[in-house]
């Protein structure tokens, strides 16, 4: 049996341009008689895309084509740097289309990913060309061109320096050039699968691959890669570094606002994050363990408290553990943009605790309050129940 394509008056409404409101008033009588069929999806009314007049289903074919040209004329036309961030989300956001924003993500996210570690890549690089042709730099001047340019692919030149290295399929302007072809995802794809291959041990199974697999056109994607490279800083590492991570946080609140309740299990609103490391303090060498990690905002607000108080950021150890496999790889992506490395594995800490033996610092989280669980499946010897066992009903305890 086929499946019916299902569409939100949310969606409807992004598409085209307008409010919610205006859509559910347009749709409002003929869904009344009957015309426009609707179907219950839990406690949300979705419409059967084939039931919808041909006038609004033309406007909505019309609106997708003329997406690229809307996002483009938004990042063209930028406002202020502190906006930055917002107007790269109008433009991509124009772009989704119907696409759930939970599926949606991954694709931006994993975009924004590739740019920033691909930028990294190219920065330490022109750095190494400089020391390897410079006669002063008795260290590292390599006369033979041929050795340079060998040397310059030395995964090691980079890993010393936490530096992912990026293979030429991989790099961002490798990718650009390729955005206007119509299998733009398989080279994307490509480019996940290459960069893991690279760094498996911080890597491996985390990046996203469903480019194919998503009912995204491929002008759609490469419209992304267009709008993404726009961020650049002419290598001012320092600069690129804080607008991506500012980008990519601003675009993880925001999908969690789309996704609703949902998009709690991955994100903590800022605010909150900086209130609880503020009250902490963490200092250098302190270990921080989040034991519901989500996106890793607990970790990258900490790492940026040792900054503003004029600490070293990279003189902290963060370890965190996250039930949902999807939520890890962007958590992992999360660090890896801010220069962020740890230990974040998958299991419930309720009943699988991944550090038994760790002894931290500090203790950040924001768990999933009230939620019910099975006490039973943990043992009276587990350290964790040293003052009595939580009732059954309610976690928080």
């Amino acid at each position: 049996m086929k499946t019916q394509k299902l569409v939100t008056y949310k969606e409807i409404a992004n598409i085209l341009g307008v409010s919610r409101q205006a859509v559910q008033k347009q749709l409002k009588g003929k869904i009344s008689s009957g015309e426009i069929k609707i179907k219950m999806q839990g406690k949300t009314e979705q419409i059967i895309y084939n039931s919808l007049p041909k006038d609004i289903k033309n406007s909505l074919i019309q609106a997708r084509k003329n997406a690229p040209a809307s996002a483009k004329k938004i990042i063209d036309n930028p406002k202020k740097d502190i906006n930055f961030e917002k107007e790269l989300w109008a433009a991509a956001d124009k772009l989704r289309g119907n696409v759930d924003p939970s599926e949606y993500k991954y694709i931006v996210l994993g975009l924004i990913f590739l740019k920033y570690v691909s930028d990294s890549f190219y920065q330490h690089r022109e750095k190494l060309k400089l020391m390897f042709s410079d006669p002063n730099n008795r260290k590292y001047f390599i006369p033979d061109q041929s050795a340079r340019e060998k040397m310059l692919e030395d995964k090691e030149m980079y890993r010393r320096k936490a530096v992912f290295y990026i293979p030429t399929v991989a790099r961002w302007e490798y990718l650009r050039e390729k955005a206007a072809l119509p299998n733009i995802a398989e080279y994307i794809e490509g480019a996940m699968e290459a960069i893991e291959k690279s760094n498996p041990e911080q890597l491996e199974n985390v990046l996203p691959k469903n480019f194919v697999r998503l009912p995204l056109e491929a002008n759609i994607i490469g419209e992304l890669v267009n709008i993404f490279s726009k961020i650049k800083f002419d290598h001012d590492t320092d600069k690129e570094k804080d607008m991506l991570g500012r980008v990519y946080e601003y675009f993880i609140g925001q999908f969690a606002n789309a996704e609703g309740k949902r998009g709690g299990q991955f994100f903590t609103p800022r605010p909150l994050v900086k209130l609880l490391v503020e009250i902490l303090e963490p200092f250098e060498n302190s270990r921080v363990f989040d034991p519901c990690a989500g996106s890793g905002g607990m970790f990258v607000q900490s790492t940026r408290f040792l900054q503003e108080h004029h600490q070293d950021a990279a003189k902290i150890a963060v370890f965190g553990q996250e039930s949902n496999n999807t939520t890890i790889r962007l958590c992992k992506m999360n660090l890896a943009i801010r220069g962020i490395f740890g230990q974040v594995l998958a299991g419930n800490s309720y009943y699988d605790d991944k550090f038994p033996d760790l002894r931290a610092d500090f203790v950040l989280a924001n768990p999933p309050f009230n939620a019910e669980w099975d006490p039973d499946r943990l043992t009276e010897k587990d350290p964790r129940l040293m003052y009595g066992t939580p009732p059954a009903s309610n976690a928080n305890f």
